[in-house]
């Protein structure tokens, strides 16, 4: 019983004093989530309580929801640049994994190198008030196209790996997109319900709801695509992801709601994700030289792989300079690559010690891309004011 209480203790003061430590550090707080949780199980807990495995995997489920909710695909369209959004990052999944394929490596891992995630990205760029820039625009629209890709990258593995390349995996997808079609449905309707009741909803929206009856209805919303995936077959963060898009698509204007969302999700859930993470991390696997000399050949990559814009820079009305800065902040994607890792694992693609690289890989590229991409800014700031 003692065990279990300082087992409890020591997580939640990690949750609770990493993000402080993040900010005087400026690295993303998952990243330290990652080696907090690695170094906590490997020198101090020997064993994960049951507990900590589920509200690990709820963190996963809510994280994956809340990357579908920032995805605003009318803002992609209206942008009339979603086109190269989307060849931006088709070129990335489809050149990286032929790639690795050419060097004798795993087409997987070359898809766990191509993932594309803004969980990083939109931070970084308001941190540097760029992202109300046509610039930012650019860089948040591509990383956002990038991250609902990922997402159907992995849902296609994932149904190819039940099924093979059969009808029954064709089935499975259309059994997808159908249950998410009747979510919309449902969504649409509750959106309808609530145009006929705008105080109802008002109070619900607002912080003053004493009983937090909205946020209760999007944990729901969250966890049930979670289960209408398992349903289908497909993987639950596929759902999840799906049910946070169509939240999204149908309440447009969620005003500070989406803040108590995030604040459920960044301040509770999804930090014993990212912790159970670096506790699946054996101390030995990063010691290993060769684990280390592959997460350091795939964090080089990971830039490879994002370095399309340079190809495409003048339909995306951008320079060289600005075409590069672009590349190096799309190369630091935490989530989906520690995301393409897990599932990769659990589908029995990769084994344990390249899902240590991927998740390696993952926390690398997360500082040293964001602070490249800081350094590039700072530079191109002066030259664009003299101009």
């Amino acid at each position: 019983m003692l065990e279990q209480q300082i087992s409890m203790f020591l997580i939640l003061f990690g949750v609770a004093a990493i993000p402080f430590l993040a900010r005087r550090l400026r690295v993303p707080s998952a990243a330290l989530e990652i080696v907090y949780g690695m170094l906590l199980f490997n020198f101090f807990l020997h064993q994960r309580p049951d507990w900590f495995d589920l509200l690990r995997e709820l963190g996963f489920v809510y994280l994956m929801f809340i990357a579908g909710m920032e995805l605003d695909l009318r803002a992609i369209r209206k942008s009339g640049k979603s086109f190269w959004y989307v060849l931006v990052c088709l070129l990335s999944f489809v050149l990286t994994p032929l790639f690795f394929v050419f060097l004798g490596q795993s087409f997987y891992l070359g898809v766990a190198v191509a993932m594309i995630s803004a969980g990083i990205t939109i931070p970084v760029l308001k941190e540097l008030e760029l992202s109300r820039t046509p610039y930012g625009r650019d860089i948040i629209g591509v990383a956002l196209t990038g991250e609902l890709l990922s997402i159907v990258v992995l849902a296609l593995i994932d149904a190819y790996h039940k099924q093979g390349l059969t009808l029954l995996a064709g089935l499975e997808v259309l059994k997808l997109a159908l249950l998410f079609g009747l979510a919309l449905l449902v969504l649409r309707a509750l959106y309808l319900l609530a145009w006929w009741h705008p105080k109802r909803v008002e109070k619900v929206m607002e912080s003053e709801d004493p009983v937090e009856e909205g946020l209760r209805v999007v944990v729901t919303v969250a966890f049930a695509g979670g289960i209408l995936a398992s349903l289908a077959g497909a993987e639950p963060i596929l759902g999840s992801f799906l049910a946070g898009m169509v939240f999204s698509h149908v309440f447009r204007s969620k005003g500070r709601f989406e803040e108590k969302i995030n604040a459920l999700g960044f301040g509770f859930l999804i930090p014993f994700f990212f912790i159970g993470v670096g506790a699946r991390l054996p101390f030995a696997l990063l010691t290993s030289g060769a684990t280390v000399k592959l997460a350091l050949l795939l964090t080089v990559m990971v830039l490879v792989s994002n370095l399309s814009p340079l190809l495409l820079a003048r339909p995306l009305g951008l320079s060289l300079k600005e075409a590069g800065g672009m590349a190096v902040l799309l190369s630091a994607p935490l989530s989906m690559i520690v995301v393409a890792g897990t599932l990769g694992e659990k589908m029995g693609i990769i084994d344990s010690d390249t899902a240590g690289a991927l998740i390696l890989t993952a926390l690398l590229a997360s500082v040293v891309y964001p602070s490249l991409f800081r350094l590039l800014a700072r530079r191109q700031a002066p030259a664009a004011a003299a101009e």
